[in-house]
């Protein structure tokens, strides 16, 4: 053992002796000496400033006998490590209300029968009797509101007491009353972090309740509205960012009046306008699906895009009950929306506007009827297009196919196919037919006419069979001159592709009937909407192929999110059926690029919806992979316009196309990109101007095309590249 150095041994003892000495001079009772105050205890957690994200938990609730909320909630980051140091300022908002019903705001349409609805405890009077619940607590308006107990958990009495601005409603411990909280702060690296919770309870039991009132899902919102984008749910100054918070201030009571202005901003008038939620979101939509420069994807007619049937959700299907008059009058408030004979000079006439006393499943059509079970548009989409069989002829001059319409388990006859010539040629009513080899289809979409003989000018293919089915012959353009490339696609051994563009005749009210065309070539008072189409492919002896051959690079339920089946001028239920006619062939007669990546990338970053490069949003995991893109000799080139004299199409190389569909000129492509794509064996340029994307397909040869893109341009890699730059930027 290593001896302890002399002088080294000394200090020790002396310390130990004076330890000693110390601890013998206090008394037992300690009267010789006495204990300092505990320290305080230092926070636990980490501070809000270096949060990458905050979580709020409401874990209780009490009101004062004069009408003031406190409320102890706590706070914590993702992976559940306690955050404090949360200020007044700190705290957005806080509403409070309770549920009710009609009855104590005087709303009611049918008599003994009030709607349970959200009341605030915090309105604001908005003038001449109008009146909202958005009058909540903010925390910047009080200085010692909130207690910090730098554990994660904090107390927060509020400043201001229950008014409800002299509506017949007030407090009411035994009713289920909630609470919304939201917190916007600052965290690491000067993020703005954003919480919205609540809380629901009965004050009399002092016991948690279910969310009341839960008719959508706030997640069904999001699915357009997704968190992080451009077009995310972020409302006044970005603080409520779930539909659940707007529902706290934006009751069925609320309205405004609002200012109608002249095309100069002069304003001419006021009108009435409906600020409960269900009536903004309505109006929103309607109208931004309607207007010119609207970017909601879907008809507001359409209840079930938001009002989605879900077992989680027992009040879902609440839209139809026919309760409730002013929801009907967010969307039907003009002379287009309305019977005539409702209208007035400028409004709807009084005596109509009580729209349930009517419209009920006892009377006149109601919300489900009005919308679905009786309505010809939301009919045809639960019509269903199934291709039995596809026969290629021998001589492979000839594709034969038989395919059904059904409804439910009824045979569609041949004669409720819209027998109408289309206006760009061809009918009306088609059956799409294309070929796909590599992973893009192979020629420009060809529809062939599918209708009753004798009606129209145009050919029609199609007969019925005897057992009810539709049989068409697509002959070759060589065979007739009204024909089809057939022998193009068998030549190449393509797997051959079959979907409808049918449309069937209506007479109202979602009854089916025979077409009947007027001497003018209209439909004699019926409406022929689309059909819901699937893809189905075939080989060419005929064998059904259940999958699509072709690399999905997009997710169609992404789509179906906000568009459901409805996507512009076709219903379709999945990628190809949008892919055959918007195919790495087609240029529009302008000389315009129309491949599908070019015209959905341009649509939505363009609508400042979402953020231009979110990949992800529509592409799911990895489907903007370039490594998944061919690079080989049988990769299909892709249009990207015409030639100067139009006589030929101009191509790029196909990983090279994903680029430019949204790196196109001036501003996102340049001649050193140019050069760098060249380099790297893509196929982009043929005369030095970058403004004239391609190369003469006569001059394509795909077998020098050796694309290296995804080398450098891996996954990740164009995750980081694309990420945080949004629309604004």
């Amino acid at each position: 053992m290593m001896m302890m150095k002399q002088s080294a041994l000394w200090r020790a003892m002396a310390f130990a002796g004076i330890g000693a000495f110390a601890l013998a001079g206090c008394g037992s009772d300690g009267s010789d000496g006495s204990d300092g105050e505990d320290g305080k205890p230092g926070p636990v957690g980490i501070a809000i400033g270096q949060a990458t994200s905050v979580q709020a938990t409401v874990n209780s609730a009490s009101v004062s006998e004069d009408g003031f909320l406190t409320l102890n909630f706590s706070l914590a980051n993702a992976n559940g490590v306690a955050v404090y140091g949360l200020t007044n300022a700190d705290i957005g908002a806080v509403s409070f209300g309770r549920l009710g019903n009609e009855d104590e705001v005087g709303t009611t349409d049918i008599e003994g029968e009030p709607r349970d609805i959200w009341l605030s405890y915090f309105n604001k009077d908005k003038g001449d009797g109008h009146f909202t619940g958005s009058s909540y607590f903010k925390g910047s308006s009080c200085e010692d509101c909130l207690t910090d107990n730098q554990d994660g958990t904090y107390s927060l009495t509020l400043n201001m007491a229950i008014d409800t601005l002299g509506y017949d409603y007030g407090y009411q411990a035994d009713a289920t009353n909630g609470i919304y909280l939201g917190v916007k702060a600052t965290g690491a690296a000067g993020a703005t972090l954003v919480e919205n919770s609540f809380y629901y309870w009965q004050p009399s039991s002092d016991t948690a309740q279910p969310r009341p009132k839960e008719l959508i899902a706030d997640t069904t919102c999001q699915s357009c509205h997704r968190p992080g984008h451009d077009g995310a749910l972020s409302m006044h100054g970005g603080k409520h960012v779930t539909l659940e918070s707007c529902t706290f201030c934006h009751a069925d009571y609320n309205s405004y009046n609002k200012d109608i202005e002249d095309a100069d901003g002069n304003v001419t008038g006021t009108m009435v306008f409906d600020g409960s939620i269900k009536g903004m979101a309505h109006d929103i939509h309607s109208h931004s699906f309607f207007a010119d420069d609207g970017i909601y994807p879907q008809s507001a007619a359409n209840c079930q895009t938001c009002h989605q049937a879900d077992e989680a959700l027992p009040l879902a299907d609440h839209w139809k009950a026919d309760k409730d008059s002013a929801t009907c009058l967010n969307c039907h408030n003009s002379a287009y929306a309305v019977p005539s004979w409702h209208w007035g000079d400028d409004a709807i006439k009084p005596e109509y506007t009580n729209c349930v006393s009517c419209h009920n499943a006892d009377g006149a059509r109601g919300a489900e009827a009005g919308h679905y079970t009786q309505n010809d548009n939301a009919r045809s989409t639960t019509l269903k297009v199934v291709f039995d069989e596809m026969t290629v002829a021998a001589d492979g001059l000839s594709i034969t196919t038989i395919f059904q319409v059904l409804d439910g388990e009824d045979l569609v006859p041949l004669t409720q196919i819209d027998p109408r010539d289309y206006s760009h040629g061809g009918k009306n009513s088609a059956i799409v037919l294309n070929g796909v080899l590599g992973d893009d289809f192979l020629v420009n979409y060809q529809k062939v006419g599918v209708a009753i003989a004798g009606v129209g000018t145009q050919p029609t293919f199609a007969t019925q069979e005897p057992d009810g089915r539709i049989k068409v012959v697509i002959p070759d353009v060589s065979v007739d001159p009204a024909g089809f490339k057939v022998k193009e696609l068998v030549d190449a051994g393509a797997t051959l592709a079959l979907s409808s563009q049918l449309h069937v005749c209506f007479e109202g009210k979602g009854v089916r009937a025979d077409c009947v065309v007027d001497g003018d070539g209209n439909l004699d008072g019926q409406e022929a909407p689309y059909l819901v189409s699937d893809t189905f492919y075939f080989k060419q002896d005929g064998t059904a192929v259940a999958d699509t051959p072709r690399v999905q690079h997009a997710e169609m339920s992404a789509c179906q999110d906000c568009h459901t089946t409805d996507i512009k001028h076709r219903f379709t239920n999945d990628m190809d059926g949008c892919a055959t006619c918007h195919n790495g062939t087609r240029t529009t007669y302008a000389g315009a690029t129309s491949n599908l990546a070019k015209v959905v990338h341009g649509k939505h970053y363009i609508g400042d919806f979402f953020k231009k490069t979110d990949c992800a949003t529509c592409h799911g995991e990895n489907g903007f992979s370039l490594s998944i893109i061919a690079n080989t000799a049988d990769a299909q080139p892709v249009a990207f316009g015409k030639t100067a004299d139009g006589s030929e199409q101009l191509v790029v190389s196909p990983q090279t196309a994903a680029c430019v569909s949204c790196h196109m000129p001036p501003y996102g492509l340049n001649a050193s990109t140019v050069a760098h794509i060249e380099g790297m064996g893509g196929v982009i340029d043929h005369d030095g101007d970058i403004n004239t994307i391609g190369v003469p397909a006569s001059t394509y040869n795909p077998a020098e095309v050796n694309e290296s893109c995804a080398t450098c341009h891996s996954d990740s890699q164009l995750l980081e590249a694309h990420s945080n730059w949004g629309t604004g930027h």
